[in-house]
């Protein structure tokens, strides 16, 4: 059985990678999320998430993250062994729920 999870390994943490992706990806935008995609020369998938500060309060970010961590973690396998994918949230939309964050993300991927 595959181990499940959104190890720190995988994640992309540092300011200049997440502009990196930014500036040379491939932009998807959907209502509430935006999703940049770069292939990369290392062999490892990467994932960054990234919340706007509009939204007050960190545990609603924190809440936001967490779904979009798990969205993710659930649907690595849609995404290339060399990928580095950034997901992020621009709504200002505080309760939104799951499966609306699912269904968008879904699109975005295709």
């Amino acid at each position: 059985m595959k181990k499940q999870g959104f190890p720190k390994a995988i994640r992309i943490k540092k300011k200049p990678e997440f502009d990196h992706i930014i500036r040379q990806g491939k932009k998807t935008v959907g209502k509430n999320l935006v999703l940049y995609r770069l292939n990369s020369k290392e062999k490892e998938q990467k994932f960054g998430i990234k919340v706007n500060r509009n939204i007050k309060g960190a545990v609603k970010r924190n809440r936001i993250k967490r779904v979009l961590r798990e969205i993710i973690r659930k649907n690595k396998e849609r995404f290339k062994e060399n990928e580095r994918v950034l997901l992020l949230y621009r709504s200002r939309i505080v309760n939104i729920s799951y499966q609306d964050l699912l269904l968008e993300f879904e699109n975005l991927v295709g």
